[in-house]
C-alpha cells in the first residue's frame, strides 16, 4: 500500500529564488557563540563579501603585528615596542612563548591580502584550526575565498561560498489538505550544490529540515521550461 502524499517539496525557479536568507543569521558571526563563529567570505576587490568589516579589522591588526615585529627585530623603538610581547599586548593578543614564536615565523613571509595567510594568523591567535577554501561560481570570474574555523564549520564553509555565488537551489514545502489540495507553503529551504548530487539528496535534506516524513512527500524538480508568443488579431 502506497503512502498518502501529504507534502510537496518543489524547486523554486532560479529567477525567483532568494538565497539571501542563508546569511540572515547572527550565528555566522561571533554573536552566534564566540569569535570562532565568524564566517568570512572574501570576494575579489570591488565585490562584496560577507562579514567584510570584521575581516578588514583583522587584516589591519595582522598588518600591525607584522610591522611591530619588524620594528622589534630591527631595534626600531619609535612606536614604543621593546619586545614582541609589547606588540602582542598592544593589539590584545594574550602572550605566551609558543604563540609568540609562531607569530614571529608567520610574520616573516605573511601577506594579509592572502586568505591562506589570514587563516594561518587566526589559527595562531585563537589556538583553533582555521582554513581558507576557494569556491568557484557558474560563470568565469565568479570566485570567493571562505575563511572559517574548522571546529565550527567542518567543511570549511564550502556550502556558504556556493550559496553566496548562487550555486544552490531553493525549495518550498507545500502542505496538502485532506482532499489533496495545496494549502500553506513555506519557502527558504536552500541547498548548496555540494550538499546534493541526486534528486533524493534534495528530498532527504529538505524533509529533514522541515521535519516531515520522506515517505509522505513528493519531490518536484524543474525539468525544463518554455515560453511562447501568442498574437491576437483585430478585424480591420
Amino acid at each position: 500500500m502506497e503512502n498518502k502524499i501529504n507534502y510537496i517539496v518543489r524547486e523554486v525557479p532560479a529567477e525567483w529564488a532568494d538565497l539571501s536568507y542563508y546569511f540572515d543569521d547572527d550565528g555566522l558571526t561571533e554573536r552566534g557563540g564566540d569569535f570562532c563563529y565568524n564566517m568570512f567570505i572574501v570576494a575579489p576587490r570591488n565585490y562584496r563579501g560577507f562579514n567584510d568589516e570584521r575581516y578588514g579589522d583583522l587584516q589591519r591588526q595582522a598588518e600591525s603585528i607584522i610591522d611591530g615585529f619588524s620594528d622589534v627585530a630591527e631595534r626600531d623603538h619609535w612606536q614604543g615596542y621593546f619586545s614582541y610581547k609589547d606588540v602582542m599586548t598592544a593589539f590584545g593578543i594574550p602572550y605566551n612563548s609558543r604563540k609568540c614564536h609562531a607569530l614571529k615565523e608567520w610574520a616573516k613571509e605573511a601577506d594579509v591580502a592572502e586568505p591562506e595567510d589570514m587563516a594561518e594568523y587566526l589559527t595562531i591567535v585563537t589556538g583553533k584550526k582555521w582554513e581558507s577554501t576557494g569556491v568557484c561560481g557558474y560563470c568565469q570570474g565568479d570566485y570567493v575565498d571562505v575563511v572559517c574555523c574548522t571546529e565550527v564549520y567542518h567543511d570549511c564553509g564550502q556550502q556558504y561560498g556556493e550559496v553566496w555565488l548562487g550555486c544552490a537551489k531553493e525549495f518550498t514545502v507545500n502542505y496538502l489538505d485532506e482532499d489533496g489540495e495545496e494549502g500553506d507553503s513555506v519557502g527558504g529551504y536552500i541547498v548548496a550544490d555540494c550538499q546534493a548530487w541526486r534528486d533524493e539528496d534534495y528530498k532527504r535534506l529538505v524533509c529533514e529540515w522541515a521535519e516531515i516524513p520522506e515517505a509522505e512527500t513528493e519531490l518536484q524538480m524543474i525539468d525544463g521550461s518554455h515560453t511562447y508568443t501568442k498574437y491576437e488579431y483585430r478585424t480591420a
